[in-house]
């Protein structure tokens, strides 16, 4: 395959590669293992299923122990002192913005939108302001948090390990 142009682009970006990737890979199958385990929601008339992430949160928030290890209690104050912004287009330009917290949720549903938050500013965000430190951080403390909510609930661990 012949990409001369976006090879170029691509390798301008300054970002760990394997991090992100595991990132993307990880949110995905934790994605699947949430629909195939019962969270899910259908919109629309045709059928589309979206994985349900306040339901699963909130279905975990007694058995998810935020500082079970040292690793997954610095994931956790990492993602509540420096949470993941949101873009914006303000006077036509881009740029981002502190998230919001909702005051109706608890923890557990909060990491979901800021996890959430990350995968959408990799997709979607500008990366090509790509922050080295803060977002690698961003991504692996979301990674630890998936991994602690994996073994929070059977029927998504059990998905996940039959994932091949």
């Amino acid at each position: 395959m012949s990409t001369p142009f976006l090879d170029e682009v691509y390798n301008r970006v300054n970002f760990e590669r394997y991090l992100v990737y595991k990132f993307f890979t990880v949110f995905s199958l934790f994605e699947y293992a949430l629909k195939r385990a019962g969270f899910a929601y259908i919109r629309g008339v045709n059928g589309d299923v979206f994985p349900d992430w306040s339901s699963f949160s909130k279905s975990i928030e007694e058995d998810f122990v935020p500082n079970a290890t040292p690793e997954l209690a610095e994931a956790v104050n990492y993602m509540l002192e420096e949470p993941v912004m949101r873009q914006v287009l303000r006077d036509d330009s881009l740029s981002f913005m502190q998230r919001q917290r909702p005051g109706n949720i608890g923890d557990t549903e909060w990491f979901s939108f800021l996890i959430r938050g990350v995968r959408n500013n990799l997709f979607h965000g500008g990366k090509f302001r790509y922050h080295p430190e803060r977002d690698n951080q961003l991504i692996q403390s979301s990674l630890i948090i998936l991994e602690a909510w994996a073994r929070c609930d059977q029927r998504v661990e059990q998905e996940l390990e039959n994932v091949r």
